[in-house]
């Protein structure tokens, strides 16, 4: 990329591959292409699955010849090449979330490349023991020095700053947090009946849109199989995505017609997907985050609360969430097969007051991509003050 007066960003995320149609690959280049209004952007993914839009930012790969696709970062060979022969040449360092958070920023330090890390999530560790379920990335000591050093730390949440403040004695100072965020033009209400003329859906069923990883953490079995249950000629599951589980979750779903997986859709088409659904559904991973932005999910749930859709959040773990508000933009479940049905059968409400709660759901507090790559900038700016404070006059 050629480089003029503009401030040069690198946003590496070594965790993470870029897979089109996901909303982690999504999200992460809609904020690259906020951060280009101001700024030279390149990202570094750790691979590149397939080709996506002509976007303003450059776009390489931490490791093109991967190791095995379920690693959950580059090889320290790999990325510390990358650090020595591209990032000196970048004004400003931005470390996305991974196991090892914190290395990049430390690695930049050393040479006097400012560096902010970003923690939107819990990584996992999975070669550690965890000290407690879904927690193993806070034994990683070498993180707490790294993060300790860093002027500045951006946390995803204030359940996260909390738990980084306790765990890793991070100075409060030096946490700034975000929330979640999403793209406010792409993601908005759109007519429901003209999107499901766009996509040959019935206007007269009662569909549910699922759009998570098809894996064993996030198993839609209850619900299909509760859906077949119930009986409702008129009930539909759409499923948007991919997974080790979708060829096992076709079989159970059988042909009767009343679950249709789509795997993976566009960008530009998913917003039709979303206005053409009454009730979004979010299988949570009781050991996972409070964002699927780390996933490969076809939707997040901001984006359909925005969009003015309610969510149904399903999790085997505490009935609680940051964004949906239980029977006002969406529900709060188990997930169990019994739960499922009873919701289906007596909980979820007719269309029209899921199309009243869809409008609350519009009300949700949800930053825009713009927003969010504000908060980045002056968090960039108060790392490149601290570094130039640091460097001894000449």
């Amino acid at each position: 990329m050629a480089r003029g007066r503009r401030p040069s960003i690198c946003y590496v995320v070594p965790g993470l591959d870029l897979v089109p149609g996901s909303a982690a690959t999504r999200h992460t280049l809609g904020l690259a292409r906020a951060l280009a209004a101001n700024a030279e952007v390149t990202v570094a993914f750790r691979r590149v699955a397939g080709p996506v839009a002509q976007a303003p930012v450059d776009i390489v790969e931490l490791e093109p010849n991967g190791r095995d696709a379920g690693d959950t970062a580059p090889s320290p060979r790999a990325l510390g090449r990358f650090i020595e022969e591209r990032c000196a040449t970048y004004g400003t360092v931005l470390e996305g979330s991974w196991p090892l958070v914190g290395k990049v920023t430390a690695w930049c330090a050393q040479r006097g490349i400012p560096a902010v890390p970003i923690i939107e999530r819990r990584p996992q560790a999975p070669w550690l023991e965890p000290l407690e379920p879904g927690r193993s990335w806070l034994a990683l000591g070498a993180s707490g020095r790294h993060l300790r050093s860093a002027p500045v730390v951006i946390a995803g949440s204030d359940e996260l700053k909390t738990t980084i403040i306790r765990r890793w004695r991070v100075n409060p100072e030096r946490i700034v947090v975000t929330g979640a965020a999403v793209d406010r033009v792409r993601f908005v209400p759109r007519d429901q009946a003209e999107a499901r003329r766009r996509l040959g859906w019935s206007p007269d069923h009662r569909i549910l849109l699922v759009g998570g990883v098809l894996d064993r953490a996030r198993d839609l079995g209850p619900v299909i199989e509760a859906i077949q249950r119930v009986g409702d000629p008129n009930l539909r599951l759409h499923v948007l995505g991919q997974g080790e589980r979708r060829a096992a979750l076709e079989r159970l779903a059988g042909p009767a017609g009343t679950v249709t997986f789509h795997g993976r859709v566009g960008d530009d088409l998913l917003p039709a997907f979303i206005a053409a659904a009454d009730l979004c559904v979010s299988i949570e991973d009781p050991d996972g985050s409070l964002s699927d932005t780390a996933s490969e999910a076809a939707f997040i749930v901001p984006e359909c609360l925005v969009s003015g859709r309610p969510v149904v959040v399903a999790s085997d773990g505490d009935r609680s969430h940051p964004l949906v508000r239980h029977l006002v933009s969406g529900f709060l479940i188990e997930h169990d097969l019994l739960a499922w049905i009873r919701f289906l059968q007596r909980d979820c409400p007719s269309r029209n007051t899921l199309r009243i709660m869809g409008q609350a759901a519009t009300a949700t507090p949800v930053e825009g991509i713009d927003e969010l790559a504000a908060t980045y900038l002056e968090s960039i700016d108060r790392a490149r003050r601290a570094i130039r404070a640091a460097t001894p006059a000449r």
